[in-house]
């Protein structure tokens, strides 16, 4: 999925997807990546800008798939895994719980869970971890 963002992105602009997850089962695992570009091929415009219509396109993959959407992922320039303030203001989807995740670099170079940014919405506001503490909360596993 890292390297993916990174082709995606070009090395000079963000790049997106969003996880899913079995329908059934409390678990996060994601067992499925969806792009954004895949739904919508006009959103990778230096930073994201996802045309609100491209959700029907998820929603219909989900049902026919049975998954849902457990968090989303996206690409920062630099080592920063921060939220901008867009970020922050526009939750993929909008539900308490859902899980962004930061990726550094422009997901150019290979990435451990410490260096990827991990928050959660709570319905109003956001909470992050960084480091050590984003590690924990994240596994990591290399496909062959």
């Amino acid at each position: 999925m890292i390297k993916e963002l990174g082709r995606r992105g070009r090395g000079r602009r963000e790049a997106g997807a969003f996880l899913l997850g079995d329908r059934e089962g409390g678990d996060r695992t994601v067992t499925r990546v969806v792009y954004l570009d895949d739904l919508d091929p006009q959103c990778l415009v230096g930073g994201i800008e996802f045309d609100g219509l491209a959700y029907s396109k998820l929603w219909d993959l989900c049902d026919a798939e049975d998954k849902r959407v457990i968090g989303d992922v996206h690409t920062h320039p630099g080592a920063s895994v921060r939220q901008s303030d867009i970020d922050a203001a526009n939750p993929m989807l909008a539900k308490a719980g859902h899980v962004a995740l930061i990726v550094p670099h422009f997901a150019t170079r290979p990435t451990a869970a410490r260096e990827v940014g991990v928050h959660r919405y709570d319905g109003e506001r956001w909470e992050a971890w960084f480091g050590d503490e984003a590690a924990q909360r994240l596994l990591i596993r290399r496909l062959i």
